[in-house]
């Protein structure tokens, strides 16, 4: 039975709703066509969403291009871990719903200003499938380095043509439809590679040191006032992504206290901070996700932040068949959130905020959740206790009562919080990282994790098992993490710091360490090949127990060791560490293997020389 829909003129023009079955509840499908002379889609999916408050809704999108613009969009105000809070311009927003599938087949929206595409709160059975998302005008400035010289400390980019600039007493700024913005943060990317360049840190600028900037004609433009080692090679591609903070504003795929969520065969062309970022969601899976350039696009970066992100997250998170390419930051990132204690305010109760301000407003604890009190300097946990309630006063100040005695703490600002009642497993396979800034994964995550059968090609350290209670405040310890049959090529080219391929940093300071506590408990590295040109492969620190197996480890010599005083392997404060049937045959001559203080470590046959010298540069996290 067909029944079409009263929405407005506009809308009918394009909408057929069909009942039809979607799983195992009844949908109704609204049938969406790509009309040229329809300008603005977003009313047209805000009417009927609004039409569908409580979902079993399904939008259906034919092929073809649907722009999307701000004037008609929701409004919310939008508190999002990781990125910049605000009031926030919403096309497709989702809340309190079941049963919502938004489907495209070769569908390309394009999103006008700066807008959040999806915003999915407090839903359930939701999947966005078969669309890309790409903006009319990126939130990073790109150009290609023309000229340098060295001796007036400039250089000249040719601007790409995406992108709008203005040019206001020498000072430089890039816009979209309804924002402007002002150079900061920046890059330096290689053409021919795709990939950051080698020792890119030689070209970064300084932020608040401000370029001049002047304008040789149309789209070429001189910047002077440059503070940076180097100036970027003739032929680089200059990349800035703005001021921060402020330049983590626009996530394409907002996911809150949301659970069953399925994204599959989505294409993130660009977005203005995360690709997607899920908080305080359950059960999510992430199949056939792509953050690599449109075909035949200038544009070198996609995401301007991470490809994905997921916060205080329980339940299960599947990422598979996916590939994260060209962001700004990290392929995955799982990890709960710390609070700092502030005041102690009687035996049974205290005052938190949050450690860094892109966590103001998380959502952190429900009511009979089980918290767990750490001593920030060791990570050592001091004692649980049970939230009686919670009283979030403002959007950093939370009063917890529980039934952990808190009156019997020394100074509180000693300690910090954690939310052990979350905690997500994962599995992570058949994915590729590559072209990116910064890491591929990051896992600080209680569940059980499982990457396999990915490649891994970032410009930083490979896989990183952290957990931060004095910076990002980014919790937890891992449970068993389970890598095997990966190949890792050519990382930690960006010569900031020291990256390993596999790098197991809490952030524990030199005088917390010790080998009768420790912060992460069983990590597996098997199987895997590993062909790279810096001197460390595998750093860890306060593991309890760790195991490295069947590896192969290859030198590239693709470029001379940056770190080349380090060690191949770096064991500190660890429990049981199992070397077994790794081929080092063709890795550097005269590699070593450093023990500090672990408990246990087997090295077999390793043919590494055995000495204690433990990795200096980490000491300072």
């Amino acid at each position: 039975m067909k029944k079409i829909c009263k929405l407005s003129a506009a809308a009918c023009a394009v909408l057929l709703a069909v009942a039809a079955l979607c799983g195992c509840s009844r949908n109704r499908v609204v049938e969406i066509s790509a009309d040229p002379s329809i300008r603005d889609y977003t009313p047209v999916v805000r009417e009927i969403l609004e039409k569908h408050p409580r979902g079993h809704v399904t939008l259906k999108f034919h092929p073809g291009t649907f722009d999307f613009y701000p004037e008609e969009a929701f409004g919310k105000y939008l508190s999002v871990s990781n990125n910049d809070n605000g009031m926030k311009t919403v096309i497709f927003n989702l809340e309190s719903m079941k049963n919502v599938s938004v489907e495209g087949a070769a569908s390309d929206f394009v999103f006008h200003g700066a807008v959040i595409p999806f915003a999915v709160t407090g839903c359930r059975n939701v999947r966005i499938s078969g669309i890309s998302i790409d903006y009319d005008a990126p939130f990073t400035l790109e150009g290609t380095v023309v000229a340098t010289d060295p001796a007036a400390r400039t250089f000249t980019l040719r601007i790409d043509p995406a992108n709008r600039y203005n040019i206001l007493d020498e000072r430089f700024t890039f816009l979209g439809y309804d924002w402007e913005a002002r150079l900061g943060e920046n890059i330096v990317f290689d053409p021919r590679t795709l990939r950051p360049y080698y020792n890119t840190a030689e070209y970064q600028h300084w932020p608040l040191h401000q370029f001049t900037a002047s304008e040789v004609e149309k789209g070429l433009v001189t910047f002077g006032n440059v503070w940076s080692k180097e100036l970027p090679p003739v032929g680089s591609v200059w990349v800035d992504k703005g001021v921060h903070p402020g330049d983590t504003y626009c996530s394409a795929i907002v996911l809150t206290d949301s659970r069953d969520i399925q994204v599959d065969s989505v294409r993130i062309y660009h977005s203005g901070a995360m690709s997607l970022i899920a908080q305080y969601c359950r059960d999510i899976t992430v199949r056939n996700y792509s953050t690599a350039r449109r075909e035949g696009s200038s544009r070198m970066v996609t995401a301007s932040a991470d490809a994905t992100h997921f916060v205080d997250c329980t339940g299960d998170i599947l990422i598979e068949d996916c590939r994260f390419e060209s962001m700004l930051d990290d392929a995955v990132n799982i990890h709960g959130t710390y609070m700092q204690m502030k005041r102690i305010l009687s035996d049974r109760e205290f005052a938190a905020s949050f450690g860094h301000r892109q966590q103001k407003g998380n959502r952190f604890a429900d009511k009979g959740d089980v918290i767990r009190i750490i001593e920030k300097a060791t990570m050592r946990p001091v004692g649980t206790g049970r939230v009686r309630s919670i009283d979030r006063v403002n959007e950093n100040w939370y009063i917890f009562s529980t039934d952990f005695p808190v009156g019997t703490l020394d100074d509180p600002e000693r300690y910090a919080v954690e939310n052990i009642s979350r905690g997500a497993s994962a599995v992570i396979r058949n994915c590729t990282v590559r072209y990116n800034r910064a890491r591929s994964l990051l896992l600080s995550t209680p569940g059980d994790v499982l990457v396999e059968n990915c490649n891994f090609a970032s410009m930083m350290a490979g896989i990183v098992v952290c957990g931060d209670a004095n910076y990002w405040y980014e919790s937890g310890g891992c449970g068993d993490i389970i890598i095997r049959n990966n190949r890792f090529k050519d990382l930690g080219i960006g010569g900031n710091s020291p990256q390993a391929v596999l790098q197991i940093d809490p952030m524990i300071g030199s005088d917390g360490r010790s080998d009768d506590f420790f912060y992460h408990r069983n990590i597996s590295f098997e199987n895997n090949i590993v062909e790279t040109f810096d001197s460390q492969i595998i750093y860890a620190l306060s593991v309890a127990d760790l195991s490295i197996r069947n590896n192969v480890f290859i030198d590239s010599g693709t470029w001379p060791a940056l770190f080349g005083d380090l060690s191949a392997i770096d064991v500190q404060y660890c429990g049981d560490v199992i070397l077994e049937g790794n081929d080092f045959s063709r890795w550097k001559k005269d590699a070593t293997f450093s023990i500090h203080d672990c408990v246990n470590v087997d090295t077999g046959d390793c043919g590494l020389e055995i000495v204690d010298r433990p990795n200096p540069y980490f000491y300072g996290n």
